[in-house]
């Protein structure tokens, strides 16, 4: 019997998929920045610019705010599916920490504003 895994692959991961508002929010919180190798990525093309699970959703890692991070490609492809310990120094996991510590709400409002139009777009090109 041929049966199908409730897994993913690397040949059908699709990425992250979050509302526009929250997505645009965590890259806010994080000052479009990626949050490892700290490159400024407001001037990068929207596919340099990923999401991260801080702690993978195969070891019960959630879509949730707290667990993710501002990534660039580079540095989101590198680190895989090494749990952040091995992939980032203690400077890197107190920054990865102190980011998602910080309360989404006010970055979701400015990001609901900016994808309405109301209000400017940081990057300039939203």
């Amino acid at each position: 019997m041929n049966m199908r895994r409730n897994r993913t692959t690397k040949n059908d991961y699709r990425g992250v998929i979050l509302r526009k508002d929250l997505r645009l929010a965590i890259y806010l919180r994080d000052r479009f920045t990626c949050v490892y190798c700290l490159a400024d990525l407001h001037g990068a093309h929207p596919s340099d610019i990923t999401l991260d699970h801080v702690q993978a959703q195969a070891d019960g890692g959630s879509n949730d705010s707290t667990n993710l991070v501002t990534a660039c490609r580079g540095c989101n492809c590198s680190r895989q599916d090494k749990p952040l310990a091995r992939f980032a120094g203690r400077e890197t996991r107190e920054h990865v920490r102190r980011n998602t510590r910080r309360a989404i709400g006010a970055y979701r409002q400015l990001a609901k504003a900016i994808l309405a139009g109301e209000a400017d777009d940081p990057r300039g090109n939203l």
